[in-house]
């Protein structure tokens, strides 16, 4: 729709007559006829009043289509917004550059190095903090540390990389951007020139200001940078939706080890921490591809609150886990167990599954066409399944699929190991030790057949 469309419109809409509309703007019902039947044009501080009038902008009232428009407000009115503010923000940006000296430009190109530079070795805490407690406390818990660590990295380099986005855009726009006033200047350079009465060069403004072609180019550009962006937001919604799956899991076994007695106040505290920030890094994305606007207040306090149970959370759970004592060993009441095969003796008899020293052996002339198999291994928390057999004349001994394992018996066991303030090497519960019985002749040669088989392989 044109201007003189546009004009009638707004005015039926507001149910006013030429009349009325003349009156108000100090001019005669002819003149505002022939406004709306395109025949003329008016001058811009007519223009400007007709905006005021009807509450709209200069763009949509020359170029646009008002009844689209309110149409938009009520469905996407949010995504008009952003695309206003782009196209703000691009003309802003060319006429930074447009206007800038050399050395102003010299003097930006500085400001964006110096930004950089700071952005890199604000880095330098980021590794410190992630070693600190990534590496150092989390990285060692059994099972789920390298987990957590991976976790915990991935969070502070996600929260520093928006962190840095956030700074190095807020200080570009207050140094520089919220210098040019586009619209503003544009207006009152057109009304002091309405004043003047040279009407050739308002008509001048009116083209550059308004022109069409570019206003619909800059806003197709805009729609399809913003599409792109939304496609590569939609992706980047995985990551946070993951985090949230991951850590309501971790929670929940957080929450049960609570309620044993743990003292695993400060992993619970900094996990719902994290919880909460993985859903605003989803929520904040998502409402943006959806176009709801997002109460970045809100947002804030409540990343600010996170940030400090994070804080909180990790100072408890920093005097909790130096409470607790590391055992390189098993605990006390492990049980161990045997399990004994008979195996004939050959010539070719070998241990190539094990070093010699891993192997111990006790002579025994009395077997001297027997080998005598023991092994002892541990009972605690996974009833194991030793098996001993022989595979082409070579003695295999592994550790079978365990029986049976009861996962709160090992909570519990675990548990009461941390309350009286220990953490044991629960990875030597899978260490067993083997022993031969047999001859003495029998145990050089099983020897012999051992050492041939590594010269053989080594040569």
């Amino acid at each position: 729709m044109n201007f003189a469309s546009n004009l009638q419109k707004l005015r039926k809409d507001k149910n006013m007559s030429q009349e009325a509309l003349a009156e108000k703007l100090d001019v005669t019902r002819q003149s505002v006829s022939k406004w709306e039947s395109g025949v003329t044009y008016p001058e811009m501080d007519k223009l400007i009043s007709i905006c005021k009038i009807f509450n709209v902008d200069m763009d949509t009232l020359v170029n646009g289509d008002v009844g689209v428009e309110k149409q938009e407000k009520e469905t996407t009115i949010n995504t008009r917004d952003i695309l206003d503010k782009f196209n703000t923000v691009m003309k802003k940006i060319v006429c930074l550059f447009e206007s800038m000296s050399f050395k102003e430009i010299i003097e930006f190109l500085v400001t964006i190095f110096l930004l950089v530079i700071i952005i890199i070795v604000g880095t330098i805490p980021k590794d410190i903090i992630e070693n600190l407690i990534g590496t150092n406390l989390l990285e060692g818990i059994t099972y789920v540390g390298p987990t957590l660590n991976t976790l915990f990295r991935l969070i502070v380099d996600i929260l520093y990389s928006v962190f840095s986005i956030v700074i190095f855009v807020y200080v570009l726009k207050i140094k520089y951007l919220d210098r040019i006033k586009i619209k503003e200047d544009t207006d009152k350079e057109i009304v002091a020139k309405v004043k003047e009465k040279r009407v050739e060069e308002v008509e001048k403004v009116i083209i550059k200001d308004n022109s069409s072609n570019s206003n619909s180019l800059t806003r197709l550009l805009a729609k399809i940078i913003i599409y792109i962006i939304k496609f590569f937001v939609v992706l980047f919604l995985v990551i946070p939706l993951i985090g949230i799956v991951v850590l309501a899991v971790m929670l929940g076994f957080e929450v049960l080890f609570v309620f044993k007695g743990l003292p695993l106040i400060g992993i619970l505290l900094w996990t719902v921490s994290c919880i909460i920030i993985s859903a605003l890094c989803f929520e904040v994305p998502l409402n943006f591809v959806i176009n709801h606007k997002n109460n970045y207040r809100r947002v804030m306090i409540t990343l600010l609150i996170s940030l400090i149970i994070i804080i909180i959370g990790s100072i408890i759970f920093a005097f909790e886990f130096f409470s607790i004592t590391y055992v390189d060993d098993l605990p006390n009441d492990v049980k161990t167990r045997e399990v004994t095969e008979t195996l004939p003796m050959s010539n070719e008899f070998s241990t190539i599954g094990y070093y010699p020293d891993e192997i111990n052996y006790v002579v025994d002339d009395t077997l001297t066409d027997k080998v005598l198999v023991n092994v002892t291994y541990y009972d605690y928390l996974i009833n194991n399944n030793i098996e001993i057999e022989m595979h082409n004349n070579n003695l295999l001994v592994y550790m079978d699929s365990p029986k049976e394992f009861s996962f709160k018996n090992a909570i519990d066991k675990i548990s009461d190991d941390i309350k009286d303030g220990k953490v044991y090497n629960y990875d030597k519960l899978n260490e067993y030790k083997v022993t031969i019985k047999t001859s003495s002749n029998n145990i050089n040669i099983i020897k012999n057949n051992n050492k041939a088989f590594f010269v053989k392989n080594n040569s």
